[in-house]
């Protein structure tokens, strides 16, 4: 009788390959089985797990998230405490954090953006290390990664335009959390709809998976863009 491979097992193998046999692992395999959850339990709870390349892209990501908004947490309380001092983020006329920090923009809940980000990376941290402790996450996590990686898209795209439009320069430590925003939100997306999670044909999984960096690639590309364009006389001005 042929041996059936456990879930265990799969996850094992998924986990040992390299990015380019598992996107071609996906291109060949058939429509994936519904995920195993217990006999009457809703499909909200139904739980799958990730590749520890994802669960490695979590960690990673999340660590300089977390670092990045500390340092904003660091010259907000710094400016408050002395406003005329400089700040570490303050590096040139178009690189500046100082602005953003105790206006509006920067306080968008009524709490500082930074002790939200710090809270939210510090969830993705737990979650990367429960995934690459062989951990599986239920269906309605999925989905709330999945949501809450689109408002964080949301939240990268305004912050852009106000960065462009209002204060007329680039926060570093902002930056930085929009670089790591970007390729979580994308890996995200496509793990959540490899687990059955979307509700996505097989054909859309296929290409949400294999397209992911190309999308994060997108989202660079087009940041890279706009900040050229918006901010050319200045970037000139300061080589001259």
């Amino acid at each position: 009788m042929a041996h059936v491979p456990t879930q265990a097992e799969i996850d094992a193998m998924i986990d040992a390959m390299s990015e380019e046999e598992l996107d071609a692992y996906l291109a060949d395999a058939p429509a994936p089985a519904a995920p195993a959850q217990s006999p009457g339990a809703p499909a909200w709870q139904t739980a799958t797990g990730a590749p520890g390349s994802y669960a490695a892209l979590l960690i990673v990501g999340s660590l300089i998230g977390i670092g990045a908004c500390w340092e904003l947490i660091v010259s907000q309380i710094r400016q408050l405490r002395e406003p005329d001092a400089g700040l570490v983020c303050d590096v040139n006329p178009l690189v500046s954090c100082g602005d953003s920090l105790n206006v509006w923009q920067g306080n968008l809940l009524g709490a500082p953006n930074s002790f939200i980000g710090a809270m939210a990376f510090a969830v993705l941290l737990l979650i990367g290390l429960l995934l690459a402790a062989g951990g599986r996450l239920p269906r309605w996590v999925w989905w709330g990664l999945a949501a809450g990686t689109v408002c964080g898209i949301g939240f990268v795209a305004w912050f852009l335009a106000v960065s462009v439009l209002t204060f007329g320069k680039l926060c570093p430590f902002c930056t930085l959390i929009w670089a790591v925003t970007i390729p979580i939100a994308t890996s995200t997306w496509a793990r959540a709809a490899q687990g059955g999670h979307l509700g996505l044909p097989q054909a859309a999984v296929r290409a949400l998976v294999a397209g992911r960096w190309w999308i994060a690639g997108v989202m660079y590309a087009a940041i890279v863009v706009i900040v050229l364009v918006a901010f050319w006389d200045g970037w000139v001005a300061m080589l001259r």
